[in-house]
């Protein structure tokens, strides 16, 4: 979306702090993809902190759990279910790393390629009595 329109929506104050995009199906997906709303919510933070392609994010969890109001291990165990449910990978890095400095990075191929798959047969649903199945079909 052109910044512009974004600003007509929300206006310039709104948006100093940037914004990210979410496609709408994500949100639609909550369900078949079994997503809690502290793991949704974690998903959407780490969004917010995808700044360039191929570049995954990598915010720490006290970071996370402060911003969602949650403690560390709340965070942590939605990001173990995400991983459990291969929806994200988490690939560990040392604390000596010059740019991560030890915290997780996380690689967010599986939920997008799952989204991009997902996303013309769930919209086929929407409205109809009919349920969408999930991911399992994919996985």
């Amino acid at each position: 979306m052109k910044k512009e329109l974004l600003v007509d929506k929300w206006s310039d104050n709104s948006l100093i702090m940037g914004w990210t995009a979410i496609p709408n199906a994500l949100f639609f997906m909550q369900r078949p993809l079994e997503l809690s709303p502290i793991n949704f919510n974690v998903l959407l933070n780490l969004f917010s902190h995808w700044w360039e392609t191929g570049a995954w994010p990598y915010p720490s969890q006290k970071g996370l759990a402060s911003r969602m109001g949650v403690s560390v291990r709340t965070v942590q165990r939605s990001l173990d279910e995400l991983v459990e449910k291969k929806l994200i990978l988490r690939k560990p890095t040392m604390r000596n790393h010059p740019k991560y400095k030890g915290r997780n990075v996380y690689d967010l191929s599986p939920i997008i390629k799952l989204v991009s798959i997902m996303a013309p047969q769930l919209k086929q649903t929407i409205g109809k009595k009919e349920s969408y199945q999930g991911k399992n079909e994919y996985l």
